[in-house]
């Protein structure tokens, strides 16, 4: 009550206080070291008024406040030191900035502010803003878990101009020089002590609607309506890691800005889009941006970011003028100093020559990534392989990134690639603290015979990551036995064969090493088994093992070699596994694995069925060229067997080592059934509020593994988010309708709830199946629809029209009261009674007195609450009402 008394106060009771002085502002701030900050507060005034403010006065958020003297311009009437303020050539502006410092006590949030009596006259979205005091407020955060923040810089000024019927576009142009992550959003303007000013975007006085893009930080009016000026605000938020990885609000500034809309009939110019890009440090960065007048009319291009405000600014000065169409080219000398995991924005500004000048603009995004370490080099040792490479030559580097796989991938990233990516099969094996640190000794799970290849990127304080170095490769030398086979030759559970075979050395120095030679050969059980029994001394390079369950397990073998008379060890092979078949069923076929574990890379399967089942006869089937396979077009039911042929070769390329390498897997089979759910619906729906009716559309993805084979749907619903939806759905239909019109049930179920529809397919009509049920859809709630309108005319002069005042309109309406006021803010009338209200009105009488109100202007404040899914929310309408007797 107290709020809405100081409104009507401040609409009919208060003559101008003050002469009309604040357009915008903002609030930044600097960590100079510990709990010490520098604060700068900056508005943007009419000159050409009488009114000044040599000195302004923050609030600290610590329950402290100082009085703060401008800074900028040359000296004038201002007791010293106080300036007088920096007057913006060509403009009725004056810049005025005013900047402190403050020691707080403790970490914490703190909100800075300062209010100032009153924003210039004639703000089309703020009622009387003549009488409307002007506040600003920005957030800082202390934390020392996130170290010392700094406030983004706002490099555009705050105050624009725009035409009638032409698309607006503004840019605070903000720089975070601690690369921390920024992200835009709208929000109110603000009066006294903080409050919120409810009609900054209300569509009676801004009739178009406003947004801002939440990365770049463009705000868009698409398109202003009518002439006037009009007050926005922008929150400019910044994130910052914390230890656990989350991203955590660190501060934000509000940036209070006017924009004057003018009636013309220009229009602007258009800025072709360019970027993103991304450079190494040390490059030179240029590229060319156009901009065309459809006017014709000459242009003037500028550009304010990032480039222009580091420490030092590398980026050449932009500013282009010339007829249309205007090229002017941008150029940035990039150094290490600018490395950062964030990107930096520039936003390019181009203005058409002409009386009623018109502005485009386009953010365009610049990452500056670290080079890759230089001269990598990869040298074997008997066991282990030594790992080199060049320093990074930017000092900012904390420590690098090495990543290792099997033999080299061909690995050349873009511009943007920064860091090694998964797709390239390169594993991460070690993280290596220290730009010093350049040197490592791999020796993890070696094998012989496999061409190991490694990347190494340095990474920086920010997470942000170097481009990845040229791939470089060695192996381990040669001088151990090799397995080359451990081949299923027969299957069964008890008498299953495996052939193993090895070779030796291929490097052997047999001086060291004479003959003759001798071999244990030791047997664990399972693809991945280290519980290794010897099962036999041999002479020879081959084994036939027998009496084996082949047909549940695979087996894995390894191969001690010695040397001589004296039984010296030479070394032993690194184990190897048979190749173990693996088969599941799925609709109408069989999804086939091979799986091993061996030293050698298996690049081929041929894949062989036996036909018909039972007979022995294995035909082949097809080749598949990964570990997996699709046999397609079977019979659900039946029963299908396999077995593959492997072929491989050790990656080290060596021409001592028999390539390719044939091995058999066992022969196992599977039962082609349906087991694979569909996928889910995707659900779209259309809620028509006037009809009070509900489409809801699904389709099924295009995702050729997707099975399609769907029976029918069905649709479930719950009344609230929280709800769980019931087992059993409110609709069952055919596979062939994938749209329904719902309307409140006869039963009195509301179309308010959420709905979700899942796809079944046939798959019981299959001897022994059982149907399958997709998951659920995208859930889609449908909010209540509430409307409600008030006549601003009501004359209760007993003509049997327009006699009361109530709503002439109102739907999903849960609760309802209504205070009436006058001219003077005395209120006339009031209502809790919602519904008695609906049904009566106000019939012109002072409700305390009983009397007549006489003709003239009110004023009506209507807080209701509407049906929802959720909580009931409380929405206001207000607005006025000329009662005529």
């Amino acid at each position: 009550m107290k709020r809405l008394l100081f409104f009507f106060i401040l609409v009919f009771g208060l003559q101008t206080a003050y002469a009309t002085h604040n357009r915008a502002g903002e609030i930044t701030y600097r960590h100079i070291n510990g709990f010490n900050y520098e604060v700068t507060i900056t508005t943007y005034t009419k000159n050409s008024v009488a009114a000044d403010r040599c000195d302004l006065t923050i609030d600290w958020g610590d329950q402290t406040s100082s009085t703060i003297q401008r800074s900028n311009g040359s000296d004038g009437d201002c007791p010293s030191p106080a300036k007088m303020g920096e007057l913006i050539p060509g403009t009725d502006v004056r810049k005025n900035v005013y900047i402190d410092v403050h020691s707080y006590n403790s970490p914490g949030v703190y909100i800075l502010s300062f209010e100032d009596p009153n924003r210039n006259s004639g703000i089309a979205n703020i009622i009387q803003s003549v009488n409307v005091p002007f506040y600003v407020q920005s957030e800082l955060v202390i934390s020392p878990t996130l170290g010392g923040n700094s406030s983004p810089v706002l490099l555009n000024p705050p105050i624009d101009d725009g035409c009638t019927k032409r698309i607006f576009k503004h840019n605070t142009g903000a720089f975070d020089p601690d690369g921390d992550s920024l992200s835009y959003s709208l929000v109110e303007c603000r009066t006294t002590d903080g409050i919120t000013i409810s009609t900054t975007y209300d569509p009676a006085f801004v009739q178009d609607s406003l947004a801002i893009d939440p990365i770049t930080g463009d705000l868009i009016w698409d398109v202003p309506q009518q002439i006037g000026q009009y007050n926005f605000a922008i929150q400019i938020n910044e994130f910052r890691k914390n230890a656990n990885g989350e991203y955590i609000r660190i501060g934000y500034v509000v940036r209070d800005l006017q924009v004057d809309i003018k009636g013309c009939a220009n229009q602007p110019p258009v800025i072709d889009p360019v970027g993103p890009f991304c450079v190494e440090a040390g490059q030179t960065l240029s590229f060319n941006v156009t901009a065309t007048d459809p006017d014709g009319d000459p242009i003037v291009m500028t550009a304010v970011g990032g480039p222009f405000a580091v420490e030092p600014p590398t980026a050449n000065s932009f500013n282009a003028q010339g007829s249309s169409p205007l090229t002017g080219t941008f150029v940035w000398q990039t150094a290490c100093v600018h490395v950062r995991k964030q990107p930096y924005y520039v936003t390019f500004e181009a203005v058409d020559v002409h009386p009623q000048p018109l502005v485009d603009i386009f953010t365009a995004e610049i990452t500056v990534v670290a080079p890759a370490p230089r001269n990598p080099v990869a040298v074997e040792n008997s066991n282990s392989i030594d790992l080199s490479w060049d320093q990074s030559i930017c000092d900012d580097a904390i420590g690098y990134r090495l990543y290792r796989r099997e033999n080299s991938f061909g690995f050349i990233p873009d511009d943007c690639e920064t860091g090694v990516p998964e797709y390239t099969g390169y594993e991460l094996i070690a993280d290596i603290d220290g730009i010093g640190s350049t040197t490592y000794n791999d020796d993890f799970e070696l094998k012989r015979g496999v061409r190991y290849c490694y990347m190494v990127i340095a990474y920086f304080e920010d997470e942000s990551e170097s481009y990845a170095s040229v791939e470089f490769c060695t192996a381990l030398p040669l001088t151990a036995p090799m397995l080359t086979n451990v081949d299923v030759l027969n299957t069964d559970a008890a008498s299953g064969n495996i052939d193993v075979r090895w070779i030796l050395p291929p490097e052997l120095d047999s001086l060291a090493f004479p003959p003759p030679y001798s071999y244990n050969l030791l047997r664990a059980t399972g693809l991945d088994g280290t519980n290794f029994t010897q099962i036999q001394t041999l002479t020879d390079t081959f084994f036939t093992d027998t009496g084996l369950n082949t047909l549940d397990s695979a087996y894995r073998y390894q191969v001690d070699m010695f040397s001589g008379v004296n039984q010296d060890f030479v070394g032993s092979t690194d184990p190897a596994s048979s190749v173990f078949l693996e088969v599941t069923g799925f609709d109408e076929g069989n999804f086939l694995e091979f799986t091993h574990n061996t030293p050698w890379f298996n690049f081929q399967y041929e894949v062989f069925r036996e036909e018909p089942t039972g007979s022995g006869n294995f035909v082949l089937r097809d080749t598949a060229y990964s570990d997996t396979y699709r046999d397609t077009g079977l019979i659900n039911g039946d029963n299908y067997c396999y077995r593959a042929r492997a072929f491989g070769n050790y990656t080290v390329g060596s021409s001592n080592i028999p390539s390719p390498l044939i091995n058999n897997s066992q022969i196992n089979c599977g039962v082609a059934v349906d087991t694979a759910a569909p996928c889910a619906p995707v659900l779209t729906s259309e809620y028509i509020c006037e009809n009070d009716s509900l489409i809801l559309r699904w389709t099924q993805p295009n995702d050729p593994n997707c099975v399609q084979d769907i029976q029918f749907y069905n649709v479930y619903y719950k009344g609230g988010e929280s709800d769980n939806f019931p087992e059993t759905p409110i609709f069952q239909l055919t596979g062939s309708q994938t749209e329904i019109v719902l309307e409140p049930a006869s039963d009195g179920r509301p179309l308010v709830g959420c709905y979700a529809v899942t796809a079944v397919d046939d798959a019981d009509q299959d001897v022994g199946g059982e149907a399958n049920e997709s998951l659920l859809s995208e859930i889609i709630c449908v909010e209540a629809c509430p409307l409600i309108e008030f006549p601003n005319v009501f004359s209760p002069n007993a003509d049997g029209q327009n006699d009361l005042f109530s709503a002439i309109f109102f739907k999903d309406i849960r609760e309802l009261r209504i205070i009436i006021y006058n001219r003077w803010g005395t209120i006339v009338y009031e209502t809790n009674d919602g519904n008695a209200f609906l049904q009566n009105g106000w019939d012109g009488k002072d409700v305390f007195t009983g009397q007549d109100c006489s003709e003239g202007v009110y004023y009506y404040v209507c807080n209701y609450s509407t049906l929802s899914i959720q909580e009931s929310r409380e929405r206001t309408a207000s607005g006025f009402l000329h009662l005529f007797r």
